[in-house]
């Protein structure tokens, strides 16, 4: 709901504020007073496109526009405040516009700087005005099947719909790059096969270049080692001057001194520990000498496994290690290219599986659009017939389009099946019998589409969520009875939704639950337009005046009594 208007320095406007307030408010006041202005102030508020230059007030910089709106938090606006990171205060909007003569101009959300795209999406949510052609969210043919399905009652199930399609979309995507890389998934099996085939016919061990290695020098330095072992043997017990020779006479002597000083035996056992190890030394010396090698094939054969090691490390990793990880690492590539070809079956599966529940679903779902075409056609038929379209025509007409390549298509036609079904909708109208039914957007009278409107709404106001609705024109080409039925299909509007409503007829303005003045004043040599709450006996001279003009007389403030009266025991 709408609470509060206050408008600054636009257009003949210095300085106002409006306190509306729930159900119908009515704007009523002499012809040029500055009503349309009002309403102006709103769309520029909710987004239109300014010409600051011809909107600002003459001999000022900037225009404010500022709005209160409740809010309640699970309501879409709520919602839409929320993605955009904006928070609700005690379920409070301020919604305000600057405009800057020859600038740019600021837009905030509950003191939050946003944009003006941002603004005029929130501007859909909260507002919809009727009465001038490019304001009107009905005149859109994209609203269209959103309003039918909202008379119907098919919320829910488009609501299931569009989820289904929407998994449809992201499971065929994900299927079609599956496919797309099929190609390259067969290429790159066949070169990791082949290079895990390479390395497991290379038949590598951890460690075994190592030993390869170790075993090379010793083949290569066989004669050395060989000749190295055999002098060191010479030395240590092969010679008459050899080591154990020299330490075993050491001994001897040692024993016959022992015999006279006892004290010499720790010695003597020092040495003969020293020449029991000499003894084993020289014949670990001696086995050593016996098995060095002279193999030149064998040594053939440890150069051949070291280059074919040498090999395949330059081509697949720097070790023996690194090319046996690089090997685990390939068939595990190996074995999750083979899951995506699963993954292919599965993904196609799904996606033939969600094809089916989503034709299901759109015949279903276009099957109960064209039971309840009738149905608003009667609905919106009888409401215009009570205000004074006795004779005009309105239809829905439903359509359908083929499918292109790649899209989804349903039934034998190949119809185009989208997150809303296989339908678009397009509401026709004409205002007399015999012509041609044409689109909402192409009526010429303002009044015929204001009341046009006004029928909708009556039959749409419980399923549509604008929680705002305005009415300029409704009264054109009318009077009598008809205005009458104009005001009470206002007010019944106005019991679920907040309607402002300009207006010249004095029956429509009894309705008000809320009515203001709009008067154009001239103070200090400038004019301006002030709007003033009118209650009990201001009202009754306003709506007298409507009757009969300026000149009020007891026989027209009567009548105003008798209709305000006789309005709201209706």
């Amino acid at each position: 709901m709408l609470r509060e208007l206050r408008v600054r320095n636009l257009a003949v406007i210095e300085s106002l504020t409006v306190p509306f307030g729930p159900g119908l408010n009515v704007l009523t006041g002499e012809t040029g007073a500055g009503k349309s202005i009002l309403i102006d102030a709103l769309t520029l508020l909710l987004g239109e496109r300014a010409q600051p230059a011809e909107t600002i007030r003459a001999g000022a910089e900037t225009a404010t526009i500022e709005a209160v709106f409740d809010a309640p938090r699970k309501s879409p606006v709520a919602t839409l405040l929320q993605e955009h990171g904006i928070s609700l205060e005690d379920g409070l909007l301020v919604v305000r516009r600057e405009l800057v003569r020859g600038g740019r101009g600021r837009v905030f959300l509950n003191d939050a700087n946003t944009t003006l795209a941002l603004l005029e999406k929130l501007g859909e949510a909260l507002v919809e005005v009727h009465g001038q052609h490019e304001h009107q969210a009905l005149l859109r043919a994209s609203r269209h099947l959103d309003l039918l399905d909202a008379f119907a009652g098919l919320g829910i199930l488009r609501e299931r719909l569009r989820q289904r399609h929407d998994e449809w979309r992201s499971t065929s995507t994900e299927l079609d790059a599956l496919r797309a890389s099929a190609r390259d998934q067969v290429a790159r099996t066949a070169q990791y096969r082949e290079s895990m085939a390479e390395i497991d016919a290379a038949r590598l061990r951890p460690g075994e270049e190592e030993e390869l290695r170790e075993e090379r020098r010793r083949l290569v330095n066989a004669e050395r080692l060989a000749e190295g072992a055999t002098g060191a043997y010479r030395e240590l017990y092969d010679d008459p001057a050899s080591a154990v020779e020299r330490v075993g006479r050491a001994a001897s002597l040692l024993r016959d001194l022992a015999r006279m000083d006892p004290s010499i035996q720790s010695t003597l056992q020092a040495l003969d520990t020293v020449l029991v190890h000499l003894d084993e030394t020289a014949r670990a010396l001696r086995s050593y000498r016996d098995g060095v090698v002279f193999d030149p094939p064998r040594l053939d054969a440890i150069e051949r496994r070291l280059d074919e090691i040498g090999r395949v490390k330059r081509k697949y990793g720097e070790t023996v290690e690194a090319v046996l990880a690089l090997r685990t690492r390939l068939e595990a590539d190996v074995e999750g290219l083979a899951r995506a070809g699963e993954d292919e079956g599965r993904l196609a599966e799904r996606v033939e599986r969600l094809r089916t529940e989503l034709t299901t679903r759109a015949t279903d779902l276009a099957e109960r659009r064209d039971q309840a075409v009738s149905r608003l056609e009667a609905s919106v038929l009888a409401e215009l017939a009570a205000l004074d379209l006795e004779t005009a025509v309105f239809r829905v007409r439903l359509a359908r389009e083929r499918a292109g390549h790649g899209e989804l298509a349903v039934g034998p036609e190949a119809w185009r099946l989208g997150p809303r079904g296989v339908d678009q909708a397009e509401f026709l109208f004409s205002g007399n019998a015999g012509e041609e039914a044409r689109p909402l957007s192409r009526i010429a009278s303002g009044g015929e589409l204001s009341r046009t409107m006004l029928a909708l709404k009556v039959v749409l106001a419980a399923t549509d969520a604008v929680p705002v609705l305005i009415f300029d024109e409704v009264d054109v080409g009318i009077g009598g009875k008809t205005a009458d039925t104009v005001g009470k299909k206002l007010r019944q509007v106005a019991r679920i939704r907040q309607v402002l409503c300009v207006t010249h007829l004095p029956q429509i303005a009894a309705y008000a639950d809320q009515h203001f003045r709009v008067e154009k004043r001239e103070e200090d040599g400038r004019t301006a337009t002030t709007v003033a709450a009118l209650v009990k006996n201001d009202r009754v001279r306003e709506v007298a005046r409507m009757l009969g003009g300026e000149s009020v007389t007891d026989t027209s403030l009567q009548h105003a009594l008798e209709l305000i009266t006789q309005a709201r025991g209706k």
